[in-house]
């Protein structure tokens, strides 16, 4: 039996077709209700959003169509990317990792992009109400990344890639596990930060927010050293 009749229907990205031809229809639909909503915008709407919740920057109303066309850009992407991995089958295997991946994402960033018709419409209630919901979907996202990234079969694209996490499954597995928790830990983060943005001052918001995510990469990369040297001392 070949790989895209295998896992019940699913391809080699380990997405079952109704998935895929599903998502396609909604960010078609998205297209079409931006494209609908356009008349009824002002010549500029925000398109930037500072850390404090207010907007700072401003285009023309032609831009909320084109943000609305996002999701469909990503999914081509998210469609290519198991497809050229060489260990693309792993995909199939990663416990629905990457179907739940690929539906969270496109759905977050389709949502997203309305805030620019929302705003215009006044119907983003508080000034920080757009740190809110964004910090609110990354952190959700990267809680439930953390929760499944341990299922991560191998492969070239998708995971912690370390030199020691491609050469050892065994490594990849460990740095995986605990990989996982420090992605919960930052999603965690990234929320509460995101309800604190309109109290910090712009750089301390930046800075915490490189710390959390540079801290949890640099930590990650570090497990995965520490247990390839024991491998090799041991």
């Amino acid at each position: 039996m070949n790989d895209n009749n295998s896992r019940g229907g699913q391809g080699m990205a380990g997405i079952h077709a109704y998935v895929w031809i599903g998502l396609v229809m909604i960010s078609l639909l998205n297209v079409m209700a931006h494209l609908i909503a356009m008349p009824t915008l002002p010549e500029r709407i925000p398109v930037h959003w500072g850390v404090d919740g207010s907007a700072d920057g401003w285009g023309p109303r032609w831009v909320a169509p084109i943000l609305g066309a996002l999701p469909l850009v990503l999914l081509a992407l998210f469609y290519a990317t198991p497809r050229l991995d060489p260990k693309g089958s792993a995909y199939t295997k990663s416990g629905g990792f990457y179907q739940g991946f690929v539906i969270a994402f496109t759905i977050f960033i389709g949502t997203i992009g309305w805030f620019g018709e929302l705003a215009s419409w006044g119907l983003l209630a508080g000034r920080g109400m757009v740190n809110i919901i964004v910090s609110g979907g990354i952190g959700a996202l990267l809680i439930g990344m953390g929760n499944y990234l341990p299922r991560i079969r191998q492969n070239c694209t998708l995971g912690i890639k370390t030199p020691w996490t491609l050469a050892d499954t065994d490594n990849w597995r460990r740095t995986h596990r605990f990989g996982g928790v420090c992605f919960m830990v930052v999603g965690v983060g990234i929320t509460a930060l995101g309800f604190m943005s309109g109290l910090l001052p712009e750089s301390w918001f930046l800075v915490a927010v490189i710390m959390l995510t540079a801290g949890s990469i640099a930590v990650a990369y570090g497990y995965s050293y520490l247990i390839r040297r024991k491998s090799y001392n041991g």
